[in-house]
């Protein structure tokens, strides 16, 4: 079916339907503020200005007697400007029109600078308005704002720092401080950064509250509904020069608060990449991303904590109970202010709200399907985000569990929390107040309510329209944008991530603690892994003849295979480590984690590991094969010690780093034999290394491994075996065995830099987890 020009979805007439409210708080001047709910006028076109016949009437002189008018256009309400002296000015820029948006403020001034006769105009949506509380400006010399019952302006919202921000009075002016707060204070839309003056009006915002500064009074609220999302001509384009292609075409749309909004549409069409742009995880190629009238993308570190996100994988780990994945989740994502009392409120809060009360003490891995994507839920739920985001939840799930999923979604958006998300069925579509077309290409088709995509659509059964939007995408496309108002395109300006060396240390003893307790659960994995450490000694010792540490040849080839054996446990420990919990990290990353944290933790828990694992090949080999009847540096046994730990260490970075370039854990594994083939080659055991092969042998582990092992051993003082049988052949000492504390030591500190470089690469390699596909 192509797309119909007699088929009308919106009307405009003399009267509003139902739901398209639009509350105004008004800052007129040195008048109180006062709300006006434009629905109530129960026209298209609202008129404000200074003359008496408007609509909404302006005491301030620098508004015009006709200065402009709201219009109700297709389910939107837009602000014009009628010709007036002083205009209309959005991020301070003068404007002739503009689409209203939750959260959006809007001035009326000289033009220069704000100033107390001007006139600010405050968004929401909703026909209950947001409610203003009044805090006298008077002698006061400092203002502090936080979460603290203590502070002048209390906000108690979870993610808002106990004292998060501060205005100081100096003489005649007035200054903003950001008190080192965890998720940033915002003026005007851009993040503070050290002091900064406030001028009359400004509009200062915390997570989901918002300021109102004035020489004589600050007005404050905190944002009780839901929050918007608006999508402004947002261009998405994959791959680079010819392969090239676009995943989101122009896309518009306008989510109000509290409303559950689905995304849909058939494979390719890009559900998955616009949800992603949205919440934070894919920046456009063009245009921009607001939240409650915010640019994300320029503001996301303040933003983020407002935003929950639940891919499509779960975001759980399978070896905690429920209660101990919420409690790393939470001394992740809260502020570092929050106390026990307070942190477990917030956890217990998160698994009632998803009613997963029973199964709070039970492993992850012991969850249903449905149970484990609530789960994963509840982990975005601890900063009371009033803003979620699902990739495809309901993926997997049958059609009972699918629907108490929705319905606990639907509940969720009814107390003021608005969510979106991705789905390919179109069973439980009738609970969403919106939802999303998208067609073939990453054209929007269609945003309305399913009753209304019916209509335009000119079909009974919702299915139908999947094939009209895959075969006419763009004919579809044409006919939805005639009927909506247009929107300028905005710029995009880069993520800003910003972590002090504090909330580093902190994330670092949480993410140990985490994994700690992850290794120790997995019980036998970690009992697998340390079993391996004496049966690998075992068998090295089935083939010594007793000439060890008397013969050359048979002592070298035991050392050899201790060397290889400390690599592979080594590299065993790690190289599905990081792979296997990828979806987590990239979430965690967009949260704010640390991936210098987050490596230091792994490596410190698999140092803990290997140094048991070294101890017990270690000690089992010299049990059974013996030691060298003296070191270098230190008792032989004590030095073989080192180098096994050292060497298993260093082979754990590179499974790390290796762990890091896969997303699968199974095709990680894979790569764990032919790792192992370079330390046999280039050990200089087996062949002889000259030239290029000598060269490649310095980047092999085992090569240094080996050389710690012989330095202690002193290869080069052991007879060759033609020689124990009497038969006169020199002995060619080799450099990289010869017995001295130097070589020792340089062995030792050229095993400890591939730790660092491999550590340094595998968190380098990391860093482009926010550029992955999502």
């Amino acid at each position: 079916m192509q797309p119909s020009e007699k088929t009308s979805l919106y009307r405009q007439s003399d009267s509003l339907p139902p739901g398209r409210d639009c509350t105004v708080t008004i800052f007129d001047a040195n008048c109180s503020p006062y709300t006006v709910n434009l629905a109530d006028f129960r026209k298209p076109v609202v008129t404000f200005g200074r003359a008496a016949g408007n609509d909404i009437v302006f005491a301030s002189h620098l508004v015009s007697h006709s200065h402009g008018q709201f219009e109700y256009i297709n389910g939107q309400w837009i602000i014009r400007d009628q010709g007036s002296t002083n205009g209309l000015i959005y991020n301070e820029m003068g404007i002739a029109q503009h689409i209203i948006s939750n959260g959006d403020f809007i001035r009326i001034d000289d033009g220069v600078e704000t100033i107390s006769e001007g006139v600010l105009l405050v968004f929401s949506a909703g026909k209950a308005p947001n409610r203003w509380e009044r805090f006298p400006v008077g002698q006061n010399q400092k203002i502090t704002i936080g979460r603290s019952s203590n502070c002048s302006i209390s906000f108690p919202n979870i993610s808002t720092s106990n004292i998060h921000a501060e205005i100081l009075r100096e003489g005649d002016r007035y200054y903003l401080v950001d008190c080192q707060s965890t998720n940033g204070t915002i003026l005007n839309g851009e993040r503070v950064s050290g002091k900064i003056v406030l001028h009359e009006k400004d509009v200062i915002t915390i997570t989901d509250s918002k300021i109102i500064f004035t020489s004589s009074d600050i007005y404050y609220c905190r944002t009780k509904t839901g929050i918007s999302v608006d999508v402004s001509d947002v261009v998405i384009r994959r791959g680079k020069g010819k392969k090239s292609f676009v995943t989101s075409n122009h896309v518009n749309l306008g989510v109000r608060p509290g409303e559950l909004v689905a995304i849909i549409g058939g494979s390719g069409a890009g559900k998955s990449t616009i949800l992603n742009c949205m919440c934070g995880y894919l920046p456009p190629t063009q245009g921009s991303v607001y939240i409650n009238g915010i640019n994300l993308y320029q503001n996301f570190d303040s933003l983020k904590k407002i935003i929950g996100y639940v891919p499509q994988s779960d975001i759980v780990y399978d070896n905690l109970t429920l209660w101990d994945m919420l409690v790393y989740a939470a001394k992740l994502r809260l502020p570092s202010d929050i106390n026990t009392t307070e942190r477990n409120a917030a956890i217990q809060r998160a698994i009632e709200t998803v009613e997963l009360t029973d199964k709070q003490n039970s492993l992850v891995k012991s969850l249903s399907g449905g149970q484990r994507k609530r789960a994963s839920i509840a982990v975005e739920l601890l900063s009371d985000p009033n803003l979620l985001f699902l990739d495809e939840p309901a993926s997997g799930l049958d059609p009972g569990t699918e629907r108490n999923l929705m319905h606990s979604l639907r509940l969720m958006a009814d107390s003021g929390k608005t969510v979106i998300l991705v789905t390919h069925s179109v069973l439980q579509l009738a609970l969403c107040d919106k939802v999303v077309f998208m067609g073939k290409g990453g054209n929007l088709c269609f945003y309305g309510s399913q009753k209304e995509a019916l209509d335009f659509f000119g079909v009974a059964d919702t299915v139908d329209i999947y094939n009209l939007i895959t075969d006419h995408a763009e004919q579809w496309r044409d006919k939805y944008n005639s009927m909506v108002p247009p929107v300028s395109p905005a710029h995009y300006a880069g993520l800003s991530h910003t972590r002090n060396k504090k909330q580093r240390i902190k994330q670092l003893c949480i993410l140990t603690q985490r994994c700690a307790k992850l290794t120790v659960n997995d019980r036998q994995r970690t009992l697998l892994l340390v079993c391996q450490a004496p049966v690998l000694a075992f068998l090295i010792s089935l083939v010594a003849t007793g000439k060890q540490f008397e013969q050359y040849e048979m002592t070298k080839s035991l050392l050899f295979a201790l060397s290889c054996s400390a690599f592979w446990v080594g590299m065993l420990n790690a190289i599905q480590e990081v792979c296997k919990e990828r979806t987590i990290l990239k979430r965690e990353y967009m949260t704010g984690l640390s991936l210098s944290s987050y490596v230091g933790s792994k490596i410190g828990v698999l140092s803990v590991l290997c140094i048991i694992q070294s101890f017990l090949l270690t000690s089992m080999f010299t049990l059974l094969v013996g030691v060298p009847e003296e070191g270098v540096l230190f008792h032989p046994y004590l030095e073989l010690l080192i180098t096994t730990i050292l060497t298993a260490i260093s082979s754990a970075a590179m499974g790390l780093l290796v762990s890091s370039l896969f997303s699968n854990a199974d095709r990680a594994m894979t790569i764990a034999p032919i790792l192992l083939m370079p330390q046999i080659l280039f050990s200089g055991l087996i062949f002889k290394l000259e030239g290029a092969t000598q060269a490649i042998s310095w980047f092999a582990v085992c090569r240094w491994s080996m050389e710690g092992y012989g330095t202690t051993a002193d290869l080069n003082g052991l007879p060759l075996k033609l020689q124990e049988e009497g038969i006169a052949i020199p002995h060619e000492a080799e450099s990289f065995y010869e017995f001295t504390a130097d070589n020792l030591i340089t062995a030792w500190c050229i095993l400890v830099a591939f730790s660092v470089v491999f550590l340094l690469l595998a968190r380098i390699v990391l860093s482009k987890l926010r550029k992955e596909n999502a």
